[in-house]
């Protein structure tokens, strides 16, 4: 028998890396840096945090050929925590559902005017939430905020 994951595990194992170690992130945040932002244009922390949490249904709704579902900004980072939560099991079930002939299909992400597999669109959410998770870790560092490693290394 094989250890070898499959290439929808790989994919998944990849984002809850990330995820994981986002959501352990904004568990240290308290609500006296919700509305703090490093330039006047920025977003803020309650704002990043909701941006992260949202946008892997921008990459879905291409997958799936639909509109964005995009949940109004919280008030607090309670609620943005919350939110993070609902949306991580939501998009963990969604990425676990996907079997490894769906990666392959072709997608058209018509805001980037690409098509490619699936697979490539889910490497795509993994890296924008990676990067966003780098910037929210700055923004930890400016607020006197603890961060964890990078990444979850138990997934």
């Amino acid at each position: 028998m094989s250890n070898a994951l499959t290439q929808t595990q790989q994919v998944l194992k990849r984002w809850r890396m990330h995820r994981n170690a986002l959501i352990e992130l904004a568990a240290n945040f308290s609500e006296s840096g919700a509305s703090w932002r490093p330039w006047s244009d920025g977003m803020s922390t309650l704002e990043l945090i909701h941006h992260i949490a949202w946008t892997p249904d921008f990459f879905f709704a291409a997958i799936e050929g639909r509109d964005m579902n995009i949940p109004p900004v919280p008030a607090t980072i309670e609620e943005a925590r919350k939110l993070l939560d609902e949306l991580t099991k939501e998009h963990e079930a969604k990425l676990a559902a996907y079997t490894d002939s769906d990666l392959q299909k072709e997608v058209t992400i018509k805001a980037f005017n690409i098509t490619e597999p699936v697979v490539e669109v889910l490497h795509r959410l993994i890296g924008h939430e990676a990067h966003h998770k780098g910037q929210l870790v700055i923004y930890a560092r400016m607020l006197n905020v603890e961060s964890p490693f990078y990444v979850d290394l138990s997934v």
